[in-house]
């Protein structure tokens, strides 16, 4: 997500794109339409124009050749899995990584968790979401995040996310079709970690919303924040300004609605 697309100078028709070398595709443009990306399939990956190594065919560097070989856990808890991987990059050559993951996630599971982007509408209102503020001990402090949750076994991600929209905040939702992300990694350089965003709407006029109660575990101490749609970006500044500790995806979220308004 940080590494900026880059365009060869080949051609501005069409013409190879790359994310720091590890994504390959070629921009496409037909006349009167927005440029698409074509990714090659892993088979064809190797034959596309790339900016060479000294000494190393241009192919040879294309990030699907690269493969895990093997893993070997260092350290276990109830939570949380640290495990040493060895892997194989384009040049063949033997490398090392260490990382963590998740030890609650079940075979099968769509991701290990959710986060849920809640829309509160009410009849003659601005539209509303729902954010959390909570203790986080890695960041010693407070964050600003999306109401989330683990997924119990293999329960599907919508039902996870009403379930979690409950405890955290005490609201009601429902679940529209096409409303559930892929399985999207968190910090893929660090965790192997995957999260399913659900948009939810909640409707304040219906009765089960008249007072919402939280349903909080015994560690779990969530201030529910209720806050307008319209220039979120700005009030995550107004909130980090503050001290607080903004999650990275709802910000990136929060710049993507502030370019469509």
């Amino acid at each position: 997500m940080h590494r900026a697309l880059a365009v060869c100078s080949a051609s501005r028709a069409s013409c190879p794109v790359y994310a720091s070398g590890s994504v390959r595709g070629f921009v496409s443009r037909t006349s009167g339409s927005s440029p698409s990306v074509q990714l090659p399939s892993r088979s064809t990956a190797s034959s596309t124009c790339a900016h060479p190594r000294r000494g190393t065919m241009a192919g040879d560097l294309d990030s699907s050749r690269s493969r895990v070989i093997g893993e070997e856990v260092g350290y276990g808890t109830k939570w949380l899995a640290f495990k040493h991987l060895t892997y194989v990059d384009p040049t063949g050559r033997e490398r090392n990584w260490d990382m963590v993951g998740r030890a609650t996630g079940a075979e099968g599971a769509a991701a290990d968790a959710v986060c849920i982007f809640a829309t509160l509408r009410k009849e003659g209102e601005e539209d509303t979401m729902l954010l959390v503020r909570q203790f986080r001990p890695p960041m010693r402090g407070e964050t600003i995040e999306l109401p989330a949750g683990l997924i119990d076994g293999t329960e599907p991600p919508e039902r996870a996310a009403l379930r979690e929209l409950k405890e955290e905040t005490g609201y009601v939702g429902t679940v529209g079709e096409g409303a559930v992300t892929p399985a999207l990694p968190l910090s893929p350089g660090l965790t192997s970690e995957t999260v399913c965003m659900v948009r939810v709407d909640v409707n304040l006029d219906a009765p089960e919303n008249a007072n919402p109660t939280q349903a909080l575990e015994g560690s779990e101490f969530i201030t529910v924040l209720r806050v307008p749609k319209k220039g979120l970006r700005k009030q995550l500044d107004t909130l980090a300004g503050h001290g607080y500790s903004v999650f990275a995806g709802l910000y990136t979220m929060a710049l993507g609605m502030e370019m469509n308004e």
